[in-house]
């Protein structure tokens, strides 16, 4: 498991200054980069210079509990499936008192980098997925 540390901004907060629910995936990508990043995957090298890319073709969250602007975040982030050409990310966020406030999943598909065809996922990644599989 990888844990990723965030905070409530104001920007992710409604009127009442409780988080606006669909801020969780800004938290969890925030994560997947940091988790992606951890492994010695740049965006840049992926995106920019890499032979794949992944893009997200499902994602779904659950609002357990309100944060508000200052909370103190811990993103539990762990992979849930590597298939063939996807893999799921499953993520935690947690309130720095321990308190589960939301989940997440997240569904990628590698694709090859400039055509954007379906590829399967590179065996350097694969073996990272793998490593950090639940």
């Amino acid at each position: 498991m990888f844990i990723a540390y965030n905070k409530v901004r104001m920007h992710d907060t409604d009127m009442a200054g409780i988080l606006y629910f669909p801020r969780q995936f800004r938290f969890a990508h925030d994560a997947l980069e940091d988790f992606v990043e951890s492994q010695g995957y740049s965006f840049d090298k992926i995106f920019h210079h890499g032979n794949f890319v992944f893009v997200i073709v499902h994602a779904e969250a659950d609002y357990l509990s309100p944060l508000r602007v200052g909370d103190k975040l811990q993103i539990h982030v762990t992979v849930d499936h590597v298939g063939q050409s996807s893999f799921t990310m499953a993520y935690g966020i947690y309130k720095e008192d321990g308190t589960l406030t939301g989940k997440a999943k997240t569904v990628h598909v590698t694709l090859e980098r400039k055509a954007r065809t379906k590829v399967h996922i590179p065996q350097e990644f694969r073996a990272i997925l793998e490593k950090n599989r639940t």
